[in-house]
């Protein structure tokens, strides 16, 4: 064969790879995208039997946002307010982001037109009644103000309660709530609000509140203060180890440390903390709020020569030449140094 047709072929070859290997992407896009769209994805739970309510909290259990129901009511002979029906059917694939995908549940009900007269409960000849109908309609409008009714001790419990409702619950025990709180928050604040009120200038009581914000178990050392005062030669350095303050008394004074790096801390959250702490704490008392250390990857090391410190060669200093070039360690016992040549 040729070197033009050996050229050819080859060519043929690298092609056919080429495609081989925009298939094998395709296929791999193919499949993150499953693998995405299965991670937004839940089954439906069987519904199908439960009181409304009970229906609700699996529905929140599997992921469902509650808003997304859309609520029928059919004459059944089962319970009143019992699920007979729901769609999507239990199994099927529902889309957790997808607000625009409704949840239908069927709710069994029986219509008042049965404690009326018997002449107003006839249908015509299709078996149509225009009464019965009529009252559907207003019945339909007021299933759910009775559910509400039926459940008013739900609205009185701090993790049942509707998210809307928090704030006014929040108002029965005085607790002003901050608004960029998460839900889950503002919920256990409610819930051991009264608690909270009892420990209230207690360092249990502070450490309660600050778990319940920042997710961790607070440290609080009583008759403590970060600064021993200005010594010369020994804290005398304004910013490192001496601040200028007022007059600060040990008998009150404490100092809470978060054991959160300070870096994986926002600007906003430790505001929050301070006001909590300000809003617990004995009004005739000071404090120092401090965190956990950053994690020191030794990315950021300084390898700088400082006389005195770090400024032997070889032990705490190396001359760094080309990244390229490799590297002889004349202390490490390997390797081999190449002769100078001779003119």
């Amino acid at each position: 064969m040729s070197d033009g047709d050996g050229s050819a072929v080859a060519a043929a070859g690298d092609e056919g790879d080429g495609l081989e290997v925009v298939a094998r992407g395709r296929e791999g896009a193919l499949e993150r995208l499953k693998k995405a769209l299965a991670a937004r994805e839940a089954p439906m739970p069987t519904l199908e039997g439960y009181p409304l309510r009970k229906a609700q909290k699996i529905l929140a259990l599997a992921g469902i946002d509650p808003s997304r129901v859309r609520l029928r009511v059919s004459e059944h002979p089962q319970e009143r307010g019992a699920v007979v029906r729901q769609r999507p059917r239990a199994g099927a694939k529902v889309d957790l982001e997808d607000e625009g995908q409704k949840v239908e549940l069927t709710v069994a009900d029986r219509s008042i037109v049965g404690y009326l007269p018997q002449i107003f409960q006839r249908s015509d000849l299709s078996g149509r009644s225009f009464v019965r109908d009529f009252l559907w309609i207003v019945q339909h409008l007021q299933f759910q103000i009775d559910e509400k009714l039926e459940n008013l001790d739900h609205y009185f419990d701090a993790h049942e309660c509707p998210e809307e409702f928090l704030a006014y619950l929040a108002s029965w025990v005085a607790l002003t709530l901050e608004p960029g709180w998460p839900e889950a928050k503002r919920r256990s604040l409610i819930k051991k609000a009264v608690e909270l009120y009892h420990l209230r200038g207690t360092p249990r009581g502070l450490r309660v509140y600050l778990r319940i914000f920042t997710g961790v178990d607070p440290v609080i050392i009583e008759n403590a203060w970060p600064f021993e005062g200005f010594v010369v030669g020994v804290s005398s350095t304004v910013g490192v180890d001496t601040v200028l303050t007022h007059l600060v008394n040990r008998a009150h004074t404490f100092v809470v440390h978060v054991p959160l790096p300070i870096d994986d801390v926002d600007l906003e959250t430790i505001r929050r903390i301070h006001r909590i702490i300000e809003q617990e704490k004995p009004v005739h008392t000071d404090y120092y709020l401090t965190f956990a250390e950053p994690t020191d990857d030794g990315d950021d090391a300084d390898t700088g020569i400082t006389v005195g410190v770090t400024s032997t060669i070889g032990v705490d200093t190396w001359i760094k030449g080309d990244p390229d070039d490799e590297a002889f360690d004349p202390l490490g016992g390997e390797g081999s140094m190449a002769p100078a040549d001779e003119d």
